[in-house]
């Protein structure tokens, strides 16, 4: 069997998987400084080392932004709940997912009471999530293994993005928006800089063979570029009817912020929103090929100011 086959075959063993997690982060957490940890990171990624002091790529300025701005409101926004007052006051609440609930402990939730397909999500952290697609076929001692994990681990330890640091751990249950048989919806992905979408990622596959198609906000494909993933060459994706009305949406969400990736869901003609991530690929994690498009990203965005004096400056 091969390292990628077995790794898979631990994480269905919530014990092995979390304890191997746990040991992982606290090597890292006694090796690495956060700093030190996401130049180390950059160049696993990258190939090379990043210039955070006069930073060019997209990434670069991403790192810059986590070492040198903080702003509260960061906080707000990558909370999977409490984000959620967020969008309300900005384009209303017609554009949430339906919610059954968030908890703080295991025991709090409910499974009997939850329709037969729902998702649940850790707030505090990035891609913690299980698609329930049949109630009734599920391991819930598993799902519940994995929640109380999910609770007394801060996610901040994985990757050092400094908002994760500081979220109260809780689990949101919402409504399944995707298809009957448990497939999800298409994930649009919009790079804003400066309250302006200038990008739509496509994420295809999210749990199967991902790829990631690139276009522009006329749909136009992008072709010859990559963010971490190859595109469908094979596929052609229409363009979204509402298109318009996605890019109104992101650019409303995004408008205080000098860069913010915008999630959106679009089901049937209908607008969800899914997340905002103000570090893509924790800055350092993830890949954009060739070099001139990571470049030509980098020049949209115009850095935040160095809040030498922010109330968390010099934490972490």
């Amino acid at each position: 069997m091969g390292n990628t086959k077995l790794f898979k075959r631990l994480k269905d063993i919530p014990f092995v998987y979390h304890s191997y997690l746990n040991l992982k982060n606290s090597i890292n957490n006694a090796l690495y400084t956060d700093y030190a940890f996401c130049r180390k990171t950059y160049k696993k990624t990258h190939g090379e080392y990043p210039n955070i002091d006069l930073p060019q790529t997209f990434s670069e300025k991403l790192l810059w932004s986590m070492f040198n701005h903080r702003d509260q409101v960061y906080i707000q926004c990558a909370d999977k709940f409490e984000v959620r007052d967020y969008v309300k006051r900005k384009i209303g609440e017609e554009y949430l997912i339906n919610s059954f609930g968030v908890f703080d402990h295991v025991d709090s939730i409910d499974f009997r009471s939850l329709p037969n397909q729902f998702v649940i999500k850790a707030t505090h952290g990035s891609g913690w999530n299980i698609i329930v697609e049949d109630k009734d076929r599920e391991n819930i001692s598993n799902i519940r293994k994995r929640i109380r994990y999910w609770l007394k681990t801060n996610y901040f330890e994985f990757n050092r993005e400094w908002p994760y640091k500081y979220m109260k751990k809780r689990v949101i249950c919402e409504e399944f928006i995707g298809e009957e048989r448990g497939t999800p919806p298409e994930d649009y992905k919009f790079f804003c800089f400066n309250g302006e979408p200038k990008l739509i990622q496509l994420d295809i596959g999210r749990f199967t063979s991902h790829k990631r198609n690139v276009y522009d906000t006329e749909w136009s494909r992008i072709g010859g570029v990559e963010i971490a993933h190859e595109q469908d060459e094979n596929n052609i994706y229409p363009k979204p009817k509402n298109l318009k009305e996605m890019i109104d949406v992101a650019r409303k969400l995004s408008e205080d912020f000098n860069h913010v990736r915008i999630d959106l869901y679009n089901v049937q003609g209908k607008v969800y929103f899914g997340e905002m991530t103000f570090f893509h690929g924790a800055g350092s994690a993830e890949y954009f090929r060739p070099k001139e498009f990571h470049l030509q990203l980098g020049e949209w965005f115009d850095l935040p100011s160095e809040n030498i004096n922010s109330w968390m400056r010099n934490d972490g």
